[in-house]
């Protein structure tokens, strides 16, 4: 087995990949975790060769673990009564088994050059999968629980999870995102969506639930904004703050306050 690595990815990029297959994301600071999440888009390309056969990274991560453990880790997600207490010792339960599965199919052998980019691309991804799909449930189980009506894809049929939407509120469509990153360079074009919840970290353990909303859309459940910066949003809470990113004028406000506003545009409608 031959793996080719692209030009484009650096040395910086391998040291930091390692660092994070030994000691995981907390052993990383936020410009380093930035070069690492650059590194690994690169890393799609690369190439494994065995017995004549040629597959990018992307494809192996997608034959080997998306399609081997993605439904078995759902269901489980799913049965958990606290997912944000039990989610990370569940996601190291499959993590321990796709390294198990790498190897049983000749994929995890560490005399081989680059092997332990694939085994750490491959964790990363899974990693990126499982956090943002339990935070996916913890949101749609919050909504439910504040009464909020909505439409959500179906977890369990791989074909609904790649809808173009997660969920549909008030008719408007919206994706649920585990962190900011999406909002990244060479990671999203335009934000397709009218509102994106999310997180806002201020620290790598502290964040701050939030809801990214078009402001057309914004207009149909509360017109009122200030005006600020995105790295600076949440210090204007609860007050709507609208910024300009590079795709256009967008909402950021505080997720209890739109659940709240939601809540009575719904209300108000179904009295209407």
């Amino acid at each position: 087995m031959k793996i080719l690595i692209p030009r484009a990815y650096t040395s910086v990029h391998e040291q930091l990949a390692l660092r994070y297959l030994r000691e995981g994301r907390v052993a990383l600071g936020f410009t380093e975790w930035k070069e690492t999440l650059a590194g690994f888009d690169i890393l799609h390309n690369a190439l494994v060769i065995r017995d004549d056969e040629t597959s990018r990274f992307r494809t192996i991560y997608e034959q080997m673990v998306d399609r081997s453990f993605a439904n078995n880790y759902l269901e489980a997600l799913l049965q958990l009564q606290h997912v944000a207490q039990e989610q990370d010792r569940l996601r190291a339960h499959f993590a321990r088994q796709i390294l198990q599965h790498l190897r049983d199919v000749g994929l995890h052998d560490p005399t081989i050059h680059g092997v332990n980019l694939l085994v750490a691309y491959c964790l990363y991804f899974w990693e990126s999968f499982a956090m943002g799909y339990a935070f996916e449930v913890e949101i749609t189980r919050d909504l439910r629980a504040a009464g909020i009506q909505f439409r959500a894809h179906d977890l369990r049929d791989r074909q609904a999870r790649l809808s173009p939407y997660d969920l549909e509120i008030l008719g408007l469509y919206g994706d649920i995102k585990n962190t900011l990153y999406f909002l990244q360079a060479g990671r999203s074009q335009q934000l397709r969506h009218d509102f994106y919840i999310t997180r806002f970290y201020e620290g790598q353990r502290r964040y701050t639930l939030i809801v990214m909303v078009q402001l057309a859309a914004w207009q149909e459940i509360d017109g009122d904004t200030i005006a600020g910066l995105l790295q600076q949003a949440t210090r204007h809470f609860p007050q709507p703050v609208q910024v300009e990113l590079a795709s256009g004028s967008i909402v950021v406000a505080d997720y209890a306050i739109w659940k709240e506003k939601v809540l009575r545009r719904q209300q108000n409608d179904a009295l209407a």
